[in-house]
């Protein structure tokens, strides 16, 4: 009986040193392993990368970087069509930017009741934008002056409206 009773701690202690080596190796490969690197998002101040545009024929241009996929984007189709709006009467350019081809983009819009001057379709990360819904402001140099990204509380569309307007 005290043998077996022995066999059986011994045991015990082997699998509990066991256990304790895989906790540390788990420890090990997720705290100093190598960690995923974060999409770069694109910052004020950048040169607008998005080919055949020429940022000049407007003072101001605001791009919506959308995607026909995102829920966000179409919770926010009534801020973008006053957005919309508000950009027509004060002759400001308006550029929808989609990962998916134009006339799923524009098929997308249509259902929403949105109307852009022009639809692009990019891509995102190419451009980088690391997610959906974002919008940029950028000026006539095609710099970009403002960022919002997802979908925004109403204190930020009410910034966005008051800079369309000024």
């Amino acid at each position: 009986m005290a043998n077996t009773a022995k066999k059986v701690e011994m045991g015990a202690n082997i699998a509990i040193i066991i256990a304790a080596m895989m906790v540390g190796v788990l420890f090990v490969k997720n705290y100093t392993g190598s960690r995923p690197q974060t999409a770069h998002q694109i910052a004020v101040g950048t040169k607008f990368a998005l080919q055949d545009i020429n940022w000049n024929t407007k003072e101001k241009n605001i791009v919506f970087a959308l995607s026909t996929t995102c829920h966000f984007c179409s919770e926010s189709a009534g801020f973008y069509r006053e957005v919309s709006r508000v950009c027509k009467e004060q002759h400001i350019r308006t550029i929808a930017i989609f990962p998916q081809p134009v006339a799923a983009a524009e098929e997308y819009m249509k259902k929403l009741g949105v109307e852009f001057d022009e639809v692009r379709q990019a891509s995102l990360s190419g451009l980088e934008i690391s997610g959906t819904p974002t919008l940029l402001f950028i000026d006539n140099g095609g710099l970009v002056r403002n960022v919002w990204i997802g979908k925004l509380p109403t204190g930020s569309e009410q910034e966005i409206l008051a800079k369309a307007r000024s």
